[in-house]
């Protein structure tokens, strides 16, 4: 089977989409071993899925990928490295299971293992900025693309500078393991940083939708489903609302003083503007 070559990759794409990420069986079983858990707490660690027959169709890149794809995108648009193949959500996963960012049986298990990109790249491409919006809770200001610098300073960029550079997002719950949702902007189509309808590349993106595709839309096509509408309806989310923002770049040269480098200033004037 000939694999994708273009971006955006899709989760469903059939080169990728039935790989594992987690074992079901074999998370249940080192949970209550390891762990000390109930079967009952054992069974709910993981969500399960099912197809239109109601069968169970696995933890793989195409129910719960969001992330992996992303970052396989973040990898394709900034890694450069000739002697290492071009990569793919499938290579990503077959990586992180090596590397033990995760395993089928859940070892190392964690919500965010971002820094698997500098670790495939030997350094080369980095995240170099992070925020947690925690959607939901009510101590926490609504966060928009028009009101994260990150966001704002990526949009500003010129097109060479803002090719250092990707920007993942993060829309839905904070929790991690339902109602959450990963994408990343759209190199190609910035847009004004005040218009919080950004364009994005999105993992989950309907089959044959051309580009641009809006943030608006994702958010549409996620609530399709009805217990994730009434998850965001329960904490309280908006459509174009975000829960986080990571921010991943090259280094231009060996020399290079600053990984932000070409952001500097830029942040520097949207920091002064918001005072």
């Amino acid at each position: 089977m000939k694999s994708t070559v273009r971006i955006p990759f899709s989760q469903n794409d059939d080169c990728w989409a039935d790989e594992l990420m987690w074992d079901r069986k074999k998370v249940i079983k080192a949970h209550m071993k390891g762990n000390g858990a109930s079967e009952k707490e054992a069974k709910e660690l993981l969500h399960v899925y099912k197809d239109d027959k109601g069968k169970a169709i696995g933890n793989t890149i195409r129910t719960e990928g969001c992330m992996l794809t992303s970052l396989a995108m973040v990898l394709r648009l900034l890694d450069k490295g000739r002697e290492r193949p071009a990569w793919t959500p499938k290579l990503l996963n077959d990586e992180a299971h090596e590397r033990h960012f995760y395993t089928l049986a859940g070892l190392s298990m964690v919500p965010l293992y971002a820094d698997i990109v500098s670790e495939v790249t030997q350094g080369e491409v980095q995240l170099c900025a992070k925020e947690d919006y925690f959607p939901g809770e009510p101590a926490w200001p609504r966060n928009y693309a028009s009101t994260s610098l990150l966001v704002r300073a990526y949009r500003r960029l010129s097109k060479v500078d803002r090719s250092h550079f990707a920007v993942m997002l993060k829309i839905g719950t904070y929790d991690d393991t339902f109602a959450s949702h990963y994408l990343l902007l759209d190199p190609s189509h910035p847009g004004d940083p005040d218009d919080d309808d950004v364009a994005v590349l999105d993992p989950a993106m309907p089959e044959g939708r051309k580009l641009p595709w809006h943030l608006g839309k994702s958010a549409k096509c996620l609530c399709e489903d009805p217990d994730i509408k009434e998850a965001w309806k329960k904490a309280n989310i908006e459509p174009l609302q975000i829960g986080g923002v990571w921010l991943f770049a090259r280094w231009r040269t060996r020399n290079d003083p600053l990984l932000l480098g070409p952001m500097v200033e830029i942040l520097a004037s949207e920091m002064k503007s918001k005072r």
